[in-house]
């Protein structure tokens, strides 16, 4: 097990119930939450499984920023929470912490059973979430930008990336935080990570900003490897086909 006694205490109930054995290595640690490579215990059906451990509330980064946080359903609902959440209570900041937790959880599982190419989903609890892991028993799959690909695997790369942010769009979701830093290029498939400030297209005015930033993001990595995209043609296009309903 990790040697964060948080972490640990996050975990333990993956392993009591039979979903990991143990932890091999920690993959990457963040503002918001830790990844772990684990070994997958008689539940799951792979080898090796990814535990997303969130940092405890008061050593959270997550982002208080009125661009994601519009049209989230869990804050959008009148009551005791949702006004927490805009007075900055420590109640609010508690609510608004589970509610990432529990977005990302829901927008992995939607955009699996999508068919994004996303890890696969396997377990949440109250502070982490379990998902396939990508890589082996010794190193992680790399991230985009950890690679040097040739023009023609980085055109392949994005534009897998584009069409599953078409088919994100198309179940209400734009990842609103996209970059060369969450894709793993694991063999020849582009793999979407780290959902916890994707927005609702259909509730969040800022969306299509978002959107075109994502995009944006994307084919600025590619140009770099000589795969030129016109972001801001894509961009505009795939926008004005969700505002007419036409994807899908």
């Amino acid at each position: 097990m990790p040697t964060d006694c948080d972490a640990r205490e996050a975990l333990r109930p993956f392993e009591d119930e039979g979903w990991i054995t143990e932890v091999l290595y920690e993959v990457k640690s963040g503002k918001e939450a830790t990844v772990f490579c684990c070994r997958g215990g008689v539940l799951s059906p792979y080898p090796l499984v990814a535990a997303k451990v969130y940092r405890p509330l008061e050593r959270r980064g997550f982002r208080n920023d009125a661009a994601y946080l519009e049209g989230r359903v869990h804050l959008a609902r009148p009551g005791r929470a949702s006004r927490a959440v805009r007075k900055h209570t420590a109640f609010g900041r508690e609510v608004q912490y589970g509610t990432w937790i529990a977005e990302e959880w829901e927008t992995m599982q939607i955009l699996s059973e999508g068919g994004v190419t996303v890890p696969t989903p396997l377990r949440c609890g109250e502070r982490a979430i379990l998902m396939r892991f990508l890589g082996d028993e010794t190193a992680p799959a790399p991230l985009l930008h950890e690679i040097t690909p040739s023009p023609t695997r980085a055109a392949t790369l994005v534009d897998q990336v584009l069409r599953d942010v078409e088919l994100m769009l198309d179940h209400d979701c734009v990842h609103g935080d996209l970059s060369p830093y969450n894709v793993i290029a694991c063999e020849e498939q582009a793999v979407i990570i780290d959902f916890p400030q994707a927005v609702d297209p259909r509730l969040n005015r800022n969306a299509c900003g978002l959107l075109a930033r994502d995009i944006e993001r994307m084919c600025q990595w590619a140009s770099r490897h000589g795969a030129e995209r016109r972001a801001a043609e894509i961009s505009a296009r795939l926008w004005s086909r969700f505002v007419r309903g036409e994807l899908g």
